[in-house]
């Protein structure tokens, strides 16, 4: 089965170029000789021609005057020469050529790298210069003022260690049963 499939769409592929007028003269007398001697190929030639007179009845796309004279600016922008070949078509034919051998420096880019390196490393700490600055030291203690009243409560540390070691203790009374 793969073999069929295999020879199948080479035979196409030579059909095809046959029909191009691609094959060479000895390959196209094979392709003569097939067509005369074999109606499934045959067949296959006539969907082919039909195939290809559909596509002759598609629209031929065109490019504006705009697109190629923005493309020619991209391509001079880019310092890439370009050869106008000029043959029958409607449209010239554009054969780009680029300098071979020309590499650019990274030295720009490690430049701009380095740069930006330096500002972010110099936003960074001046950020942080701003914001141990406060201007009002009392901004910086506001939540222990909030809660002074609590604080003063407590009394010292060993408080504090006292009630770590024992746990809070809890001197409601129990409600008594009837």
């Amino acid at each position: 089965m793969s073999d069929e499939l295999e020879q199948s769409g080479s035979l196409t592929a030579k059909l095809v170029a046959y029909l191009d007028g691609e094959l060479p003269e000895a390959a196209a007398r094979d392709v003569e000789q097939s067509l005369a001697s074999d109606p499934e190929v045959r067949a296959e030639v006539e969907k082919l021609n039909r195939a290809w007179e559909l596509l002759d009845l598609l629209p031929r796309p065109s490019a504006s005057g705009e697109f190629s004279n923005r493309t020619l600016a991209t391509m001079k922008a880019a310092e890439v020469s370009t050869d106008f070949a000029f043959t029958d078509e409607p449209t010239p034919t554009v054969v780009v050529k680029t300098q071979n051998g020309k590499v650019s420096s990274p030295k720009p880019l490690i430049v701009w790298i380095t740069s930006m390196l330096v500002i972010a490393v110099f936003c960074f700490f001046l950020g942080r210069l701003v914001r141990q600055s406060s201007p009002d030291p009392l901004l910086d203690d506001l939540p222990l003022i909030e809660n002074l009243d609590l604080y003063q409560e407590i009394g010292d540390a060993e408080f504090l260690r006292d009630f770590q070691r024992r746990g809070p203790r809890d001197d409601r009374r129990q409600p008594e049963r009837r």
